[in-house]
């Protein structure tokens, strides 16, 4: 038995996930966690690109959201989304990315 909630199993998972992984396109909300979680654990290299454009993000304290202040201090820098997709996840540039979603039908398509 264990004292953790799936939210809290589910976002160790995910940090164990990324080990090996050098870039990361890190989501809103519990993939936040995971990503930043990984990088304090056992990734330290891991280079967290956030979906709003933040380049080589380490924020010093875990961010409330990928608009928050504390992940562009020390940044590597910032773009507009538009360009970080086409340049980096179009580019072959991202080893994982974990995000989260706003709605899932019963297809499985993402909103």
């Amino acid at each position: 038995m264990t004292d953790c909630t799936e939210n809290e199993l589910m976002i160790a998972a995910a940090a164990q996930a990324l080990e090996g992984a050098r870039t990361v396109l890190v989501g809103v909300g519990l993939p936040n966690i995971a990503c930043n979680l990984a990088r304090r654990c056992h990734a330290p290299e891991l280079e967290l690109i956030y979906e709003s454009g933040v380049l080589g993000a380490r924020p010093a304290r875990l961010p409330l959201s990928i608009g928050d202040p504390a992940i562009v201090s020390g940044a590597v820098g910032v773009l507009p989304m538009g360009d970080l997709f086409m340049l980096f996840l179009q580019g072959g540039h991202i080893d994982a990315a974990l995000l989260g979603t706003a709605q899932i039908d019963r297809h499985g398509n993402l909103n």
